[in-house]
């Protein structure tokens, strides 16, 4: 994508059609930072050493309660108004369908969800597994009965054989051709650069959430706990500095925060993620300490002291990823996630093959379980992308 030229700082949810996403600066430099990292690796066995100014070994993870306290989930409403907004701008309120599409991780389901709910829309029933595998059709005439509808994650509808794409191909034709009223669906965009080459989605409008910039991410995260009297002061262990504005106006160089941005490609589920796994707080209790790049503060209670971990420590794929791996990878990305069971139905491999390396990847951190499902880990998901990339694998478009 093209780099754009000018991002309000201070413009968190910006909705754009997808035509319009373009990275964040440095992403390409990110990129290439992650490449040379794994070359060296390969080579000497080891990463070379990095002077910081703050050692993990004098900080602590933070219990889960206070993380949550500190972090809490995303909440997408407002990406859901501004959604809103541009459809109604745009008089894209009579199309017959429009998608919201986002990474994984990117919370498009949520956003489709909470503008269903702003609307007074109701959500279609989600098709089963066994429907889904069977290619039962029965599923798609239960949802033409809602004249508005909304769909929040399309990744949930197929499978990539046969038989289990028969279900998508016939409600996309439906959706697409208008039989089925107006509506909104939500999807993965790997799932959205798969079915449109498979089924042909051109004609439907398509937007998604514009990437962050490192400004934008310091608003966002010094905005969830700005309301709290204690609110956190937190340092970079590589520099000492602080990394959170502390004015909506301020035109300081957020460098630290714009690598993250760009390793991410600004997308804010991706760093959410980042940002609560390498939060740490200082090992002893004694708050008295100054440090580098530390002001004075005048309070009789110092604001409480935080520290981030270097934000491109990932869990990185191994120079030899086999092409097991690397198309379970895929069809991970694909799918947004799947079951146990679906695995060895949508992989040209014995279950054997595809269970071994299902277990070797989530070992080494590349795959996490979620809700049921296992998906590629949001701390490999830029190392897995570029490998996807590099291997000339279809790729999304964000």
């Amino acid at each position: 994508m093209a780099k754009c030229s000018t991002k309000d700082a201070t413009s968190l949810w910006e909705v754009i059609e997808l035509t319009q996403f373009c990275t964040p600066e440095q992403t390409q430099a990110s990129q290439w930072r992650r490449s040379w990292r794994a070359v060296t690796r390969w080579i000497a066995g080891r990463e070379p050493a990095e002077r910081k100014a703050k050692q993990e070994s004098e900080l602590r993870q933070l219990p889960e309660l206070k993380l949550a306290h500190l972090v809490p989930e995303v909440d997408w409403s407002p990406v859901a108004m501004a959604f809103s907004q541009v459809l109604y701008q745009q008089g894209l309120e009579e199309h017959p369908v429009v998608f919201f599409i986002t990474p994984p991780h990117g919370g498009h389901g949520s956003v489709v969800r909470h503008w269903a709910q702003q609307q007074g829309v109701s959500c279609l029933t989600m098709p089963t597994y066994q429907e889904i595998s069977d290619g039962n059709l029965e599923w798609i005439a239960c949802c033409e009965a809602q004249p508005v509808w909304a769909l929040p994650t399309l990744e949930r509808c197929f499978l990539r054989h046969t038989q289990g794409l028969q279900g998508v191909r016939e409600l996309l034709e439906r959706v697409l051709s208008g039989r089925m009223g107006r509506g909104v669906i939500g999807c993965d965009s790997w799932t959205y650069a798969y079915l449109q080459q498979v089924v042909g989605l051109d004609s439907a409008p398509v937007f998604t959430l514009q990437a962050m910039e490192g400004e934008q991410l310091a608003h966002y995260f010094a905005s969830i706990v700005r309301t709290r009297q204690d609110a956190p002061v937190v340092y970079s262990t590589r520099t000492g500095n602080q990394v959170l504005v502390r004015s909506r106006h301020s035109k300081l160089a957020y460098k630290e925060l714009q690598q993250l941005a760009a390793h991410c490609r600004g997308h804010l589920g991706i760093a959410w993620h980042y940002w609560r796994e390498r939060l740490r707080e200082p090992a002893e209790s004694d708050g008295s300490k100054h440090f580098q790049g530390r002001s004075q503060e005048l309070s009789q209670e110092p604001p409480q002291e935080l520290w981030l971990l270097d934000a491109l420590a990932e869990a990185e794929l191994p120079a030899e990823t086999g092409d097991v791996a690397t198309l379970l990878l895929h069809t991970l990305l694909i799918h947004g996630g799947l079951e146990e069971q679906a695995l060895g139905d949508v992989l040209p491999f014995s279950r054997h093959e595809v269970l071994n390396a299902r277990l070797s990847l989530a070992r080494q951190g590349l795959l996490c379980c979620h809700q049921g499902c296992w998906q590629v880990s949001p701390l490999s998901y830029a190392s897995v992308r570029q490998l996807l990339a590099s291997r000339n694998y279809l790729v999304d478009a964000l």
